[in-house]
């Protein structure tokens, strides 16, 4: 039985060719009507329906926009994609 094959590569290929600037420290308003805790594809399409809304809006993350689990894993984002075990 042949060993399973195991890709070691864990960022997407299209930053080799864009690499990702990291994105400088920005101040944060003292009042906002909402904060959001990941800027992951989530985060992102909630913040902005609720500054579209007209609520002020900031997303935290410790890494840059998108670039977390939403990078690695962005076949999930479709819930009607999904391989047929029938």
């Amino acid at each position: 039985m042949q060993e399973p094959h195991i890709a070691d590569k864990n960022t997407p290929y299209w930053w080799e060719a864009a690499p990702v600037m990291p994105l400088p420290r920005q101040p944060v308003a003292k009042n906002l009507d909402v904060a959001i805790i990941g800027a992951g594809y989530a985060g992102l399409s909630a913040g902005l329906v609720l500054a579209r809304e007209g609520r002020s809006v900031a997303a935290f993350d410790a890494m840059n926009p998108g670039e977390g689990a939403s990078t690695r894993n962005g076949g999930i984002t479709s819930g009607s994609i999904r391989p047929d075990h029938a």
